[in-house]
């Protein structure tokens, strides 16, 4: 009915009446290839003009195809430079050295058969360097074709080769001249390059897939739900990795030396170590085609767009693609990415790799890398800046940016207190009301780092007085005390100026100045006594006289006999220099980007990591180059009170405020207290430095960048382990949810929340100290066989714990309180995802354990709604259901004993007797003694005899006895077996439709894709990252 020719190929596609397709090779006499429909005829047939796809309309609608294969069997190596690919009956080399593709290619081999078979996969033997080794691995028939000859300069002798042929799945070369064959059978077996059996590998307790290169003497195994790393001449077992049975891996490639390897599969990417120590996964949308390594860096593309992945998870968008192509080589020196396409042509595309290589750089801290692409100018924009600052790196970021706001942010979070000041005098200026907030956030970071001079000029830019004049006591800064007494004597005028005077007389000691502030205030009794209890007799008996006059009672004034002195310590040490103002740090280098001018580094100096870490003049002490705060860092305060003192006498007036005004602060005044500053002159009281003196021939100078702390118990915690118990003992709840998310699809964490916050609080234990001193927080850590520390927090659930909760359970269920039974199934079920398991024994127990819990909750589910329905065949099915559930047998015959006497209700006799015979099949196999509480088995076999007579059912009920029972747990109901069954990722029960959360655990999304989930300790080869 319909004829055409292929757009591209020598081909002729028709269909007819008959129900087939046939397409026709016009250079071949054979037989034409048939693809036939047994219901529909086709009527009509369309080509893509591009694409390998053929449309056909049949009479129930239209079905899309492909005519082959199009991916091109193909090996590449990144350290040999060099690549093999299948064409037309040839193998063909191409070497990335030679930058014309046409010189680049040679045939190695040509194939003798002459039906035109197209290999799926192709393997070369790159550690054998006399001759040239190939396996072919054809799909779906199971051979494959090992091809060998000497490698001869002069060009190949096609008629010396030596072909093999086999079956097998799948094959791997593992050394010079051995590679190993998966048989039909799944067994391994080790060949030589005659293609003679060597030995057979066993591989006690595994059920292998699939087979992968892994380097010499080593092989990759694909098993069901893992991959698996065997060592052929150790015979063990090396590292496993746990995957998604749903998602099989495909495809492996290693990078260069061994490092790394990536393994995906059709949307999933599994990044690992060499032992196969799991690095990061991710999940694409679209088809994954095809991968390579760019030292670290695993290059992949889909359809549509080339990507990149980085071991530690981050990846992003390097370019789109009009066609799909297949990667086989990254130059990121000339930033080429070579390719096959599905024409099986070799190609270059240019790429962009600035993006990851400049993340590899900083998380490697290659500067000079950094540097160069700082200096390029490629990568702008917050999301670069985002993502220094997640990664830990602010102080490469504060280089980068030009927004002073973002700037002095990042000075902050990496302690560089010389940037953040000269931000937040720039924003002064700017915009004086971030300036001040600045200022703020200033002082608190440098009184952190103990930089008292910038805490000293911080409180003066917010006019904090009262921290400023208790640092001038705590550093024995008398003289500047004074002269901030005076200042709040006489002219502050705000309404604290009176207590931040009484706080200055009793800083100073100064108790004649107290004495009278108090009197000014009108506390004349406070007045009084501070007089009298420090000797001023004088002052003591006028005060007296005053408060007889204005008080006749004589017990008004007080009884001083009892009273003490109140005076400060006076400082033993006083600061001479400034330098000696500040607290005692750490003596560091100073950082690689910190004070210079990254547009004047020579990128062929010596690499810095070479360099003594504490020989660095370039260092931009936060001490130096700070013209305000030079001699003593306030200026001159003194000066200041002069000229204001010389004012007040040119206006006539004997008080600090000479006239109304809006009071301090006000713009009435012109009081300005960046204006402040203290004495030029050198005293012994004071902070300043001498005049001429300055920083001379202090090497302490450069050293000032401040050190970075070393980790936290609870840092090393969340980066040895990705286990949701060890991140939430870590205090990282974040990272602990997202890794539940990921790998048992968790969504809702109501029922987590608790186990989350108890393996918090119970990581670490308190040690009391003496009194007034606070606390230790000690934590406390797992412990191997040998108590030996893990390196990982001690969690304060456990297996055994879980199964007292599951004993729990079962007396509940035993005494009919199913409620609190349903409860604690539950609460068993919200445990587990913060457990660790040292072996794969406990690991298959906690499996064990999640599917208990399962079969119970759903039995417990089904019997609350059995008590609620009217409907007596609605009951009796339910009933049924629930006798379903595997449960411990005195449970499972309680269950069967409710569904006979609700079946024999309603006379249904043949259900009544199946009953029956379950009953006595478990009170046979199981625990008689126990069993005989329940059931009397001579009254169950005389009901069965007499409803086995009677062999009819009355009532229609949607439940037949043998045959298999899958249940949506949503509505309770059984799913027709035609339709498709969705799971929980979590617990694996059933449902009819995807979405929504799980009723039977409550915490996970139905039909989510998830990575494998695994509870083994993290940190070693079982677990993962």
């Amino acid at each position: 009915s319909c004829v055409l020719f292929h757009p591209k190929k020598d081909l002729i596609i028709s269909n007819s009446e008959d129900k087939s397709i046939r397409v026709w090779d016009m250079n071949k006499e054979s037989a034409p290839q048939v693809l036939r429909r047994e219901n529909d005829r086709y009527w009509i047939l369309a080509v893509h003009p591009t694409l390998n796809l053929i449309g056909a309309g049949h009479d129930q609608g239209m079905v899309v195809f492909k005519l082959e294969r199009e991916r091109p069997a193909y090996d590449c190596s990144p350290s040999h430079k060099r690549m093999y690919y299948f064409n037309d009956n040839y193998v063909i080399e191409h070497s990335f050295r030679t930058k014309s593709l046409n010189e680049s290619s040679a045939q190695v081999f040509r194939r003798s058969s002459r039906i035109n078979e197209k290999p799926r996969t192709l393997l070369y033997n790159y550690s054998n360097r006399q001759q040239h080794c190939v396996l072919l691995l054809f799909d779906p028939m199971g051979t494959y074709e090992l091809h060998v000859s000497d490698k001869k300069r002069g060009g190949v002798d096609f008629s010396r080769q030596s072909t093999y042929k086999g079956f097998a799945k799948s094959a791997a070369f593992v050394s010079r001249n051995r590679f190993a064959v998966l048989d039909k059978n799944r067994q391994i077996w080790q060949r030589d390059l005659k293609n003679e059996v060597k030995k057979k590998i066993t591989i006690p307790g595994l059920v292998v897939n699939q087979i992968f290169p892994a380097g010499l003497g080593r092989i990759l195994l694909r098993t069901s739900d893992a991959m698996v790393l065997y060592d052929i001449q150790a015979t063990k077992i090396v590292g496993e990795l746990r995957i998604q049975s749903r998602h099989p891996i495909k495809y492996v490639v290693w990078s260069a030396k061994h490092k790394f390897v990536a393994m995906f599969s059709k949307s999933n990417i599994h990044i690992a170590k060499a032992n196969l120590d799991e690095c990061c996964f991710t999940f694409e949308n679209s088809r994954i085609k095809s991968g390579a390594w760019d030292d670290e860096t695993f290059v992949y593309n889909t359809a549509t767009h080339i990507k990149y992945l980085l071991p530690n998870g981050d990846k992003g968008i390097i370019r789109t693609i009009e066609d799909p192509v297949y990667i086989c080589q990254i130059s990121p020196n000339s930033q080429e990415l070579h390719f096959l396409n599905r024409e099986k042509k070799c190609g270059v595309a240019k790429i962009d790799p600035t993006e990851y290589v400049y993340k590899v750089a900083v998380t490697k801290c290659k500067y000079k890398t950094v540097v160069r692409i700082m200096r390029s100018g490629k990568l702008v924009g917050k999301s670069i800046i985002a993502y220094l600052q997640k990664k830990g790196f602010p102080e490469v970021a504060l280089h980068f940016v030009k927004d002073e706001k973002i700037k002095f942010q990042l000075a902050l979070q990496c302690g560089n207190i010389a940037s953040a000041k000269e931000s937040a005098e720039k924003l002064e200026k700017t915009d004086p009301k971030s300036g001040k907030a600045c200022w703020e956030q200033l002082g608190v970071e440098a009184l952190r780092q103990g930089v008292c001079h910038i805490v000293e000029e911080a409180y003066m830019k917010t006019s904090n007085f009262d921290r400023l004049s208790f640092l001038y006591t705590i550093t024995g800064n008398t003289t500047n005390l004074k002269k901030m007494l005076d200042i709040a004597s006489q002219f502050r005028k705000d309404k604290n100026a009176v207590v931040s005077q009484f706080h200055n007389t009793l800083y100073l000691g100064d108790v004649e100045s107290r004495v009278d502030c108090l009197k000014k205030a009108g506390m004349l009794r406070l007045a009084y006594v501070t007089a009298a209890v420090h000797g001023l007799q004088g002052v003591a008996e006028t005060l007296a006289k005053e408060l007889k006059e204005k008080t006749p009672d004589l017990n008004s004034i007080p009884n001083i006999s009892t009273a003490k002195l109140l005076k400060p310590p006076v400082p033993i040490i006083r600061a001479q220099k400034k330098q000696d103002y500040n607290w005692p740090l750490v003596e560091v280098s100073s950082g690689y980007f910190d004070g210079i001018d990254i547009s004047k580094i020579d990128l062929n100096a010596p690499d810095p990591e070479e360099k003594d870490p504490y020989d660095d003049e370039e260092g931009d002490d936060i001490l130096e180059n700070d013209d305000d705060m030079k001699n003593g860092g306030m200026g001159d305060l003194g000066g200041w009170l002069s000229e204001e003192k010389e004012k007040k006498k040119k206006a006539g007036a004997d008080t600090p405020s000479a006239g109304g005004g809006d009071g301090w602060g006000g713009d009435g005044d012109d009081f300005g207290l960046g204006d402040l500053g203290l004495d030029d002159e050198t005293n012994d009281n004071g902070m300043g430095v001498e005049e001429g003196k300055g920083e001379e021939g202090d090497d302490d100078d450069n050293f000032f960048v401040y050190p970075s702390p070393g980790k936290s118990w609870e840092t090393k915690w969340s980066e040895s382990s990705n286990l949701a118990g060890d991140l939430a003992a870590a205090g990282q709840f974040d990272m602990a949810l997202h890794s539940l998310n990921r790998q048992i699809g968790a969504v809702n964490f109501k029922s987590l929340e608790s186990k989350l916050m108890n393996v918090n609080n119970m990581a670490h234990a308190s040690l009391p100290m003496m009194y007034g001193i606070p606390s230790v927080s000690v934590p406390l850590q797992r412990m191997d066989s040998n108590e030996t520390p893990l390196g990982l927090p001690r969690l304060c659930f456990s297996m055994p714990h879980c199964v007292d909760m599951l004993q729990q359970a079962y007396r509940f269920v035993s005494s009919g309180n199913f409620p609190k039974a349903l409860e604690t199934f539950r609460s068993i079920l919200s445990t587990i995802p913060v457990l660790e398991v040292a072996t794969t024994d406990d690991e298959k127990k906690l499996v064990d354990l999640k599917g208990i819990c399962r079969e119970y909750i759903t039995g417990l589910r089904i019997e609350a709604k059995r008590r609620e329905t009217k409907e007596p065949a609605k009951e009796s099915a339910l009933a049924a259901y629930f006798s379903r559930q595997k449960m411990q047998p005195m449970h499972q015959v309680r269950a069967l004993l409710n569904a006979v006497k609700i079946a024999f209700k309603l006379k249904n006799y043949k259900a009544t007797a199946a009953f029956c015979r379950r009953i006595l099949e478990l009170y046979v196999s199981g625990d008689k003694a126990q069993l005989s509480k329940v059931v009397k088995p001579a009254q169950i076999r005389a009901l069965l005899k007499k409803t086995e007579g009677l062999n009819t059912d009355a009532v229609k009920v949607d439940y037949r006895e043998g045959e298999a029972l899958i249940l949506d747990l949503k509505t309770l109901t059984p799913i027709d077996k035609d339709a498709k069954v969705y799971r929980c990722p979590y617990c694996f029960s059933t449902y009819g439709s995807q979405g929504g959360i799980c009723d039977t655990c409550g915490i996970a999304k139905i039909g989510a894709d998830v990575s494998p989930y695994r509870p083994k300790q993290g940190g070693g080869s079982s677990g993962w990252r």
